[in-house]
């Protein structure tokens, strides 16, 4: 389904009825990334995927992909949606834009998950240039899809490189330019949402900027995964599921 917001169309899904639960996904990624999460919690909850402007299923713009930008893409899809309140799962720059949703509406988040999130992403400068300038789209797409993984298997990198193929290079450039800009280190303690931290042991993205969101964002909870990388939701979905759904029953 398509859903115009901010004078653009967003794809979107639904499953189940129930308390919403929003899946927003990281840079280079569609929905499909949360396929896994889909019959799990449908049974309980009502589930809405959406794709990123400039991925995926959705409008492809030239103009402006700020981390804010997809934050008040998400505010349009709740009031579209009629959603008050809802339990949001932000994964990677899907968690950036969780971070500026919730610090802008609070009272909208029952509670917040980060998966392999980070309130500053520590890339270097120079990956910037490669994506822009320098190396062929297909050999960073490839570099990325590795990194996103432990130890993945051939299937699990054309899964990867088929969502990412999907973005426009100079559209992945925009949004990483953001991601890096992206700081809201100073704001973190203003969170009092229940929060529930997730991160993979080997995550070579994310791993000290998720220890880092644990320590800044009083009485949140942290789960670090083992043997997992960056996308734990697809490393190990059931283990996932299992400390999502705990953590949004919890009392």
């Amino acid at each position: 389904m398509r859903i115009n917001v901010n004078d653009l169309e967003l794809y979107y899904e639904q499953y189940g009825e129930g308390d919403p639960i929003i899946f927003s996904y990281g840079w280079l990624d569609d929905c499909s990334v949360w396929n896994y999460q889909i019959e799990t919690f449908s049974k309980d909850y009502r589930v809405i995927l959406y794709d990123h402007r400039g991925h995926g299923k959705s409008d492809k713009p030239k103009g402006n992909y700020s981390i804010e930008t997809l934050s008040n893409d998400l505010h349009s899809i709740m009031q579209s949606l009629h959603l008050e309140r809802v339990n949001l799962v932000g994964f990677s720059m899907g968690g950036q834009a969780a971070l500026a949703f919730t610090l802008k509406h609070p009272s909208k988040i029952a509670k917040l998950i980060l998966v392999g999130a980070t309130a500053k992403m520590a890339w270097p400068m120079h990956f910037l240039r490669f994506v822009r300038y320098i190396l062929p789209y297909r050999t960073i797409l490839a570099i990325v899809s590795r990194e996103k993984y432990h130890r993945p298997s051939p299937q699990t990198i054309d899964a990867n490189m088929s969502r990412a193929v999907q973005v426009p290079r100079d559209i992945a450039y925009k949004c990483l330019l953001e991601i890096v800009k992206y700081d809201v280190r100073n704001m973190l303690s203003e969170i009092k949402i229940p929060t529930l931290i997730i991160v993979g042991e080997k995550d070579r993205l994310n791993f000290k900027g998720s220890q880092y969101l644990h320590r800044r964002i009083k009485g949140s909870k942290q789960q670090i995964m083992a043997n997992t990388g960056h996308s734990v939701m697809t490393e190990k979905p059931k283990e996932f599921n299992q400390l999502v759904q705990q953590f949004i029953t919890e009392k």
